[in-house]
């Protein structure tokens, strides 16, 4: 019998192509997860930071910044955010919430973009992870107990195309 040229079968081919795609599947999703833990780490760092140079701050000024007195106070910080470990679907992924009547209450709340949130507060300036859902009133979530009124004054603002999304305290675009 006369045997045809070399070559591979079909099913072959097809086992090739499924072995590939698992491989595939398997690398995307370690990689997400190695991005989103880096993005992670960038945002608690960045919010240790920041919570370094609001104690120094208090120290210099017997209280927090009142952005509602003096906006620039942030700014003074020099702070600089990580922007691209932010989720930049939402606003104020970065919020500085403060009191203008208690200078020495402060929160900063940082949404990832793994949708992980991080926050720090003048009670803990050790990033801690808030369990609960990203929503308007997180300031007085996360530390209800403070019968205060609570302001936020955001980082980041998508909508924004006149001062750019990210606002100066943060370090601007």
């Amino acid at each position: 019998m006369k045997r045809m040229g070399s070559g591979f079968t079909i099913v072959e081919l097809l086992i090739v192509i499924v072995v590939i795609a698992v491989l595939a599947a398997i690398s995307i999703a370690a990689y997400t997860n190695i991005s989103n833990r880096a993005n992670d780490a960038a945002v608690q760092s960045d919010l240790k930071g920041l919570a370094t140079k609001l104690e120094l701050y208090r120290v210099d000024n017997a209280g927090y910044p009142d952005v509602s007195v003096t906006p620039s106070s942030l700014v003074s910080l020099r702070f600089k955010a990580s922007k691209s470990a932010y989720n930049a679907t939402v606003s104020n992924n970065l919020a500085y919430c403060y009191s203008p009547s208690n200078r020495l209450l402060y929160k900063v709340i940082a949404r990832s973009k793994s949708d992980t949130i991080y926050y720090i507060s003048h009670q803990n300036n050790t990033p801690l992870r808030y369990e609960g859902a990203w929503n308007s009133n997180l300031c007085n979530n996360i530390l209800s107990s403070e019968n205060d009124t609570q302001y936020i004054y955001g980082g980041y603002a998508p909508s924004d195309t006149t001062t750019g999304p990210w606002r100066s305290w943060v370090g601007g675009n």
